[in-house]
């Protein structure tokens, strides 16, 4: 046996029903059968170590990886231009500035057709994957599943430097940078948000920021001065405090009034406050 200790994969498509060593592992110089794959399966379903025996009967050293099985199913002649359309046109719906070189569409199982208008469905979560799963109903309403791939790079907000923890989020702390889409724990940011927006934990430079880094900023920080208003009927009184609570719109927080005392009011604008 030679040394070269070829993987298999798990899901090869065929179309003969002979398969052959270079089927399965093109660069292979030696070309021999395998096996045959009887005329009424279009999905077969063998045994790797069945595959290795065979190779290793021919001098081939085959190694399963963590393959158990591996599935043969028939190349589908469908064209899944329409679908690849709909993955691309979602994509860039939610990234304008991704750049798409390739989606590869895979169905599970042999496919000899698509419906008339057939629309891709999908969970949220594509949008964070390059590879996953989608599916379309066929004509008798019925899940037809296939797997994407996509090859694309994406701009994503990277910070700029060290940011600490309620560090406001700003163009002066972050920058853009185009990065293979791959996958993310949550969705990547592309740009910084037209709302005040601050960091929810301490981050390295050049870390890429997905939506779960950062958290909207609160109107009313604390310990800074905050706009108090009192209402009488059409007569409205202001006076300044300090906030010794953050808060968003309508959070009740205790404010100090300049004589020392803490109250509590209610926050209804940027650094303002009203008291009850």
């Amino acid at each position: 046996m030679n040394g070269w200790g070829y993987e298999l994969q798990e899901n090869y498509f065929f179309e003969n029903r002979v398969i052959y060593s270079n089927d399965l592992i093109p660069e292979l110089p030696k070309k021999f059968e395998i096996l045959r794959i009887p005329d009424e399966l279009n999905h077969y379903r063998i045994n790797a170590r069945i595959l290795v025996k065979s190779f290793e009967l021919n001098g081939i050293e085959v190694d399963t990886g963590r393959v158990r099985f591996v599935n043969f199913s028939q190349k589908s002649p469908v064209d899944f231009t329409p679908i690849r359309q709909q993955l691309s046109a979602a994509f860039l719906s939610r990234y304008p500035t991704m750049q798409i070189d390739e989606i590869l569409i895979t169905p599970r199982g042999y496919l000899d057709s698509l419906p008339k208008n057939v629309k891709a469905l999908y969970d949220p979560k594509v949008f964070q994957n390059a590879k996953g799963t989608l599916y379309f109903l066929d004509n008798q309403n019925v899940r037809r599943y296939l797997d994407y791939s996509v090859s694309a790079t994406i701009n994503v907000l990277h910070t700029a430097q060290k940011v600490t923890r309620k560090d406001p989020l700003s163009d002066s702390n972050t920058l853009l940078k185009p990065i293979p889409f791959e996958r993310f724990k949550d969705f990547p940011l592309t740009a910084v948000p037209s709302d005040l927006h601050r960091f929810r934990a301490t981050l390295k430079a050049d870390v890429p920021l997905i939506a779960r880094n950062i958290e909207a900023s609160p109107l009313v920080q604390r310990g800074e001065k905050v706009t108090v208003e009192i209402r009488n009927g059409n007569v409205n009184v202001e006076f300044g405090a300090v906030a010794t609570q953050e808060g968003g719109l309508y959070d009740m927080i205790t404010i100090q009034k300049n004589d020392g005392k803490r109250v509590k009011a209610k926050v209804i604008g940027e650094r303002r406050v009203e008291l009850l």
